[in-house]
């Protein structure tokens, strides 16, 4: 038998969030930039709390 469907087959039940899935965007940077942001995006997406606190210090 070919095709169909399979068990265990796709995505695991409860791998998305109850927000849904984030959505692709997209922006240029310099390497040295993309560093900062790439961190930066790991916070926020870790510690949302954490992210707002730096935003407020300068």
């Amino acid at each position: 038998m070919r095709g169909g469907k399979r068990e265990g087959a796709g995505r695991p039940v409860g791998s998305v969030s109850a927000k849904g899935v984030r959505k692709q965007r997209q922006l240029r940077a310099f390497d040295d930039e993309w560093e900062i942001i790439r961190e930066f995006s790991q916070i926020v997406k870790m510690n949302p709390e954490r992210a707002k606190r730096m935003m407020k210090t300068e």
